[in-house]
């Protein structure tokens, strides 16, 4: 009845990367407009832009850093306790397959 088997359909289970985490692009726009910021200033510009309230936008960061998708760094300004926040490589690469899939569909 099914003509996939179970290796064909775990395949055609698993999004491309881009559509996985489509869901975390603004907060990844945002970030990387916003280079090397700290979180607090960080949350604020998510606060600002709609991405939720402050406990919300925190939460959202650090799921970004446990994706990697944001480096999180000792600050280097005179508050050492204030962590500084840049965005990935993987970043940088999803971001750059966003523009090609959009340039694509010449929008």
């Amino acid at each position: 009845m099914d003509s996939l088997n179970s290796s064909d359909r775990a395949k055609k289970s698993q999004p491309e990367p881009l559509v996985r985490h489509l869901h975390l692009t603004p907060a990844l726009v945002l970030a990387a407009q916003h280079e090397s910021i700290s979180i607090s200033e960080l949350v604020m510009v998510l606060r600002l832009n709609g991405l939720g309230g402050d406990r919300a936008c925190r939460k959202l960061i650090h799921r970004l850093h446990r994706l990697n998708f944001l480096v999180i760094e000792v600050g280097k300004r005179d508050d050492r306790r204030e962590k500084s926040v840049r965005i990935s490589p993987e970043t940088r690469k999803i971001l750059a397959e966003l523009r090609a899939y959009l340039e694509s569909m010449q929008l």
